[in-house]
Order: C-alpha cells, then structure tokens, then sequence
C-alpha cells in the first residue's frame, strides 16, 4: 500500500514542502505561503467591508448617475487622513487601509523568505531579498514623490 503513494507526499496523507533540486527542503516556503494567503485575504476583506460600507452610508447613488463618486466627497484619499477617516467610520479610509495591506503584503512576504533564508544561513538568498526590499521602497518612495 506504501509503494501506491505519490512520491510527493509522507505517511501523513500531506503534501510534502517544496525541494530544491538537491532534494534538500526549501526554507521558509510554508511562512512565507501563510504570510502571503494572510496578507491578501486580510486586505480584499477590507476592500469589500469599505465597499460594502460605501453602498450602506449612500455611496450607491453613483451606480444612477454619471460621474459619482462611488466614495463620497470626503473619500480618505491620504495617509493622514486614515485614522481620522477610520474613527468616524468613513467606507473611503477601509478601503484605503485594505489597499495599503495589499500593496504591503508582497513586501510583507520577501521580509518573511529572507528572515527563513537567514535561518537557514542562505547568504547569497538574504542578499537578493534584502536588494528586492530596497528596490520596493525606492519605488515607493519615488510613487510618494509625485
């Protein structure tokens, strides 16, 4: 009954995690899975709560006219309008806090691979993730200028 089993599965009945072609177990690759299925169901969760906010507070009135804002007016558009915009219960600062998780959940996920390739003493890994992380705020930080 064993020799029946796929090769990519233990006794347990579960999916083995993925190797490296030297067979060896790659490091991290479930953290940084569980990071990224977190990240990106945390923040289209927050998307759809502020929609669904938007169309509850009589944001839907643009879905009859042309030219609405689906947000309202007084949509949070900046950063320093989230936490006010999220203590009076405004729909346009949870969708922009949903957006914020998703924008940083990619990042979010390479900080989580090169924590595990550090832990697995993978220099040459940490190099490439820590220059991935660079390039991430660079373009954030060149986005912000404009």
């Amino acid at each position: 009954m064993r020799a029946l089993q796929s090769p990519d599965r233990r006794s347990t009945g579960r999916a083995s995690e993925p190797t490296s072609p030297a067979g060896a177990p790659e490091a991290g690759a479930r953290q940084v899975a569980l990071v990224l299925r977190i990240g990106g169901a945390l923040g289209a969760a927050l998307v759809l709560a502020g929609l669904t906010l938007a169309v509850a507070q009589g944001g839907a009135s643009w879905l009859h006219g042309p030219g609405g804002d689906p947000l309202g007016a007084d949509a949070a558009m900046r950063l320093t309008d989230l936490s006010g915009g999220l203590r009076h219960g405004r729909a346009g600062a949870v969708i922009l806090l949903g957006t914020i998780v998703l924008a940083a959940t990619p990042a979010a996920g390479v900080i989580a691979a090169g924590l595990a390739w550090l832990r697995a003493r993978r220099g040459w890994l940490v190099g490439a993730a820590v220059v991935v992380l660079l390039l991430l705020v660079l373009a954030g930080a060149l986005g912000a200028a404009e």
